[in-house]
């Protein structure tokens, strides 16, 4: 099983949000990010070339979702699916959890936010929660299980920035 994690794109800042009477959760991005996710979501497509996507998981956060709503347009319209264990904060095990109900699934794209990302890989890298790394906004990496998701059970195959996303694109 092949997972992309991808973190959303360039968000409309906190205190802005916050001035238009929007809570986190509603922080939408912003036209620069936008154009940036477009960009990264062409280069995921040349990366993963002729690869299929089965599903998008997404946090139900607005930035979030509207970057997997982006990505999947790029990436031949795969199934957009919003899931809370995806919301910070991450529960490693629960996350572990949730994505055994996808394993079957040759290809899932997680979409989220940091740290909890970052946290996840790592965790899924070597079953420790120290983070190990770090994803910039509309980085993506690609992990590789041998069976179901487990911490500890994880091959990391690429880490790309989104600057470099959108090189390859």
């Amino acid at each position: 099983m092949d997972i992309i994690v991808i973190r959303h794109g360039i968000a409309l800042d906190a205190e802005k949000a916050h001035d238009l009477g929007l809570s986190d959760e509603e922080r939408p991005l912003t036209p620069e990010g936008t154009r940036r996710t477009r960009a990264a979501a062409a280069g995921l497509r040349a990366t993963l070339n002729e690869l299929a996507v089965d599903d998008i998981v997404t946090s139900p956060l607005v930035r979030a979702v509207q970057t997997a709503e982006i990505l999947a347009g790029y990436l031949d319209d795969p199934t957009i699916e919003e899931a809370d264990v995806l919301a910070p904060p991450v529960d490693m095990a629960a996350l572990d959890e949730y994505l055994h109900t996808h394993f079957g699934d040759r290809r899932l794209v997680l979409v989220g936010h940091e740290p909890d990302l970052a946290t996840w890989v790592s965790w899924s890298l070597t079953r420790r929660r120290d983070r190990l790394m770090a994803f910039k906004k509309a980085g993506a990496a690609l992990l590789e299980f041998p069976g179901p998701p487990d911490g500890g059970t994880g091959t990391l195959r690429w880490l790309l920035t989104a600057r470099q996303l959108r090189k390859l694109g």
